[in-house]
């Protein structure tokens, strides 16, 4: 079943017999470019949410997969601040969850703390490295364990853009000029600085020193309850990865759009949370942070490739593509630009 078909019907059928209740109505929730959300309002007065995911045939993750096997593990080890996984139907694509209340905090105004409830959510999850069930978890989507996977990835998608390019002379000159030469300055000063440690950018990094991780976090994926508390949810991406690349991506991540003073905060906290366990950390965060914000980048203009799904979504939808595609290559020019005023050098010619 595609995102066009569902309808609020299909909802409260498909609700029901997952939760084996009565469903008054549906109600589509912030549907997206990957998935469809409705509010099941259920008999009693309790409200579920049903969420529908891309059939692995069509994206080629098993999203529903991801999140479910994820959230289960959280709740069974007492994390509150995450949807209780209730039942899914793989042959349907969708899952039953615990319902928030509240609003989506990206369409608030930030509150001071908001960083910091990032902060302690992630560093609590570290907490639960050696749990049970823990090593059973699948890895982070494009999860990154060395610095050559790193540049790897970075190449890969660098080189799947520019064959989507030719089109868009104003993404040509971004990339060309200001993207692609700031990913080859941070690469080469990686690689020098690995060759003067004697160290080897092939190494994976030990499974002691890989941290839990949602990869895709922010304040995007978060709603604010009326105590200004903040829930986490959309897992679909949960597992294992290396820190720096999660300190980055809580940090840079475009959902948030922290301030520079305030991704600087997040980024010292939980440094300071990985470092401590981890003698090498403070090397590799130093030349990889870069590495990954260029990654960010890339992965902001993913709109532009033709197998995009959400461009595919969009065009059913009959949006502006046109117009989707301004905005995003806007959206990582500012990223790119906010990353080499904190990396000067990356700027350097």
């Amino acid at each position: 079943m595609s995102e066009a078909e569902i309808s609020e019907q299909d909802a409260i059928s498909v609700g029901g017999r997952l939760s084996g209740r009565s469903v008054v109505r549906a109600h589509p929730a912030n549907p997206s470019g990957n998935n469809r959300v409705f509010r099941l309002d259920v008999a009693g007065g309790d409200s579920l949410a049903l969420k529908y995911y891309p059939s692995q045939s069509i994206d080629g993750r098993d999203r529903l997969g991801q999140e479910y096997d994820a959230l289960s593990f959280l709740a069974r080890h007492g994390v509150s601040d995450v949807p209780r996984p209730i039942a899914r139907d793989s042959g349907s694509h969708c899952a039953l969850y615990e319902w928030f209340d509240g609003e989506p905090a990206v369409l608030q105004q930030q509150h001071p703390e908001d960083a910091d409830q990032l902060a302690n959510f992630l560093i609590d999850l570290q907490q639960l490295r050696d749990a049970a069930g823990a090593r059973d978890l699948r890895n982070a989507s494009a999860a990154i364990f060395s610095p050559s996977q790193a540049i790897a990835q970075y190449e890969r998608r660098l080189h799947k853009l520019r064959e989507a390019a030719a089109p868009y002379q104003d993404l040509v000159e971004f990339v060309d000029e200001s993207l692609a030469p700031s990913g080859m300055i941070a690469i080469r000063r990686l690689e020098r600085r690995y060759a003067g440690m004697g160290w080897n950018p092939d190494s994976l990094l030990a499974p002691e020193h890989c941290a839990l991780s949602p990869s895709d976090f922010g304040l995007h994926n978060a709603m604010r309850g009326k105590d200004g508390r903040l829930r986490f949810i959309d897992f679909e991406y949960f597992g294992w990865d290396d820190p720096v690349k999660l300190v980055s991506d809580a940090a840079i991540h475009p959902g948030s759009g922290f301030p520079d003073s305030v991704a600087n905060r997040l980024t010292e906290r939980l440094s300071r949370e990985f470092a401590a366990r981890d003698p090498a950390f403070a090397v590799r965060c130093d030349v990889l942070y870069s590495v990954f914000g260029m990654i960010w980048c890339l992965i902001i203009l993913n709109d532009y490739l033709p197998e995009s799904r959400s461009r595919r979504v969009l065009a059913a939808r009959g949006g502006d593509l046109g117009a989707i595609l301004a905005g995003q290559l806007d959206k990582a020019r500012r990223l790119h630009q906010a990353i080499c005023q904190r990396d000067p050098e990356l700027s350097s010619r």
